[in-house]
């Protein structure tokens, strides 16, 4: 049978002593309870246990509350009960103004960092151990190298350099590049008397050109 109480001005429900507590021997036991209104709740700590926890709030504030400039404790955000392993967080600093995570080894990694302040990774460089996840698509951008460095494609022990399912476009340099001891550089330029432009030098050698075919065979006939 259902009971409605109405009461005029405030209604308390207080215990004995600041260390009595309310609960389901002396307090409320029902199904569900539905609260109209705005709930408060004062105290130092608040502990829900139930299995599965729903909020519709789009936004929810932590450290609220805060009169210094800047989180006072320095962290806030969220931390994931392991157990007997070392706790997981996702937390933002205030003494780097960084968000960052804790993977469950004590240690805190900045999510957001760039080098000019901004959120996210600004430069690729700022991954000192960069990994592809999938093929790289440079979206017909062109890899390339500041200050005259070198490129270097580097495959691990006996692994190869392969290039499938397309030519190899070489540039025309204007002049002969330098060789390097130890490499054989292959580069293009104007065909000369050999007929294909492609020329090779070997180490510090003098450069010379790939000879093409026809040219082989007029070569073959007058000498």
């Amino acid at each position: 049978m259902a009971t409605v109480k109405r009461i005029s001005g405030d209604y308390n429900i207080q215990t004995y002593d600041a260390s009595g507590t309310i609960d389901g021997n002396v307090g409320i036991t029902t199904h569900t309870v539905t609260i109209t209104g705005n709930l408060t709740v004062t105290g130092t700590q608040t502990t829900v246990n139930s299995t599965d926890t729903n909020i519709q709030d789009r936004l929810i504030v932590l450290n609220d509350g805060e009169s210094g400039a800047g989180v006072t404790g320095n962290l806030s955000g969220l931390e994931v009960d392991r157990g007997s392993s070392t706790n997981a967080r996702l937390v933002y600093v205030e003494s780097t103004d960084k968000w960052s995570i804790d993977q469950g080894d004590g240690s805190l990694l900045a999510i957001a960092t760039s080098v000019g302040g901004g959120v996210g990774i600004g430069n690729v460089v700022e991954d000192l151990t960069p990994q592809l996840g999938g093929d790289l698509d440079v979206n017909s951008q062109s890899i390339i190298s500041a200050s005259n460095g070198n490129i270097v494609i580097a495959p691990n022990g006996t692994g190869i350099l392969h290039v499938d399912g397309s030519a190899v476009r070489l540039q025309n340099e204007g002049s002969d590049p330098t060789g390097q001891s130890g490499y054989t550089t292959v580069y293009a330029k104007a065909a000369g008397s050999g007929g294909t432009g492609l020329y090779a030098v070997s180490g510090t050698t003098t450069a010379d050109e790939l000879v093409s075919k026809s040219k082989a065979i007029v070569y073959g006939i007058i000498f």
